[in-house]
C-alpha cells in the first residue's frame, strides 16, 4: 500500500470502520500525506452522536485512532495500537467540518511513539491522543480470517530496525 503521488493515504480496507468505502457505519476518513505529518477532515453526523448534538468519545477516539493507523501506510510498517491515551479539550460538534492530523514522534525497536489531533473549524484542538502502536508480522493480521489487502506486500514486518 503506497501512498498516491499526490499524497492521498489509501484507505486500510474496503470495510475499515474509520476509513473504509464499503462500511456503512463508517467515517468516511480520507488522509493525505503533508510533509512529515498527515491530515484529513473528517465530519460526524447521528451515527456517531454521544451527547445531543455532539459526537461520542469512542467516535472521536475511532477517527484518532485510524488516523495513526493510516501514519503506518506512511511508514510501511504493519503495526497494532498497544495504548492510545486522549485527552478532549473541547466538544466534537455534530455536521462541523473537522481535521485530523497525525505524527510519528519516535521508534524504540518493535515500539512505535504516534501522536493525533482532531481540531475543529477555528483551529481549536478537539482532542489529541499519544499512541503506542507495537510493529507485527503481516501474520497477524490473517487471524480474522479474511486474508492480508494484496497492497500491504512489500512492507517491512514485525520488529526492530
Amino acid at each position: 500500500m503506497k501512498v498516491a503521488e499526490d499524497g492521498t493515504i489509501p484507505e486500510h480496507h474496503p470495510h475499515c470502520l474509520g476509513c473504509g468505502s464499503a462500511n456503512p457505519a463508517g467515517m468516511g476518513l480520507r488522509m493525505r500525506l503533508d510533509g512529515e505529518i498527515i491530515r484529513g477532515d473528517v465530519t460526524f453526523d447521528q451515527r456517531q452522536q454521544g451527547a445531543p448534538g455532539i459526537a461520542h468519545g469512542g467516535a472521536v477516539t475511532t477517527v484518532l485512532d485510524d488516523a495513526l493507523g493510516s501514519l503506518l501506510v506512511v511508514l510501511e510498517t504493519p503495526a497494532v495500537t498497544a495504548n492510545i491515551n486522549v485527552d478532549f479539550r473541547a466538544p466534537a460538534l455534530l455536521h462541523h467540518p473537522m481535521s485530523v492530523e497525525a505524527w510519528a514522534t519516535g521508534r524504540d525497536g518493535r515500539k512505535l511513539h504516534l501522536t493525533a489531533r482532531l481540531l475543529n473549524e477555528q483551529a481549536v484542538v478537539v482532542a489529541e491522543a499519544r499512541a503506542l502502536f507495537l510493529a507485527v508480522d503481516l501474520e497477524h493480521f490473517a487471524q480474522g480470517g479474511q486474508g492480508v489487502p494484496e497492497a500491504w506486500n512489500g512492507w517491512s514486518t514485525g520488529g526492530a530496525d
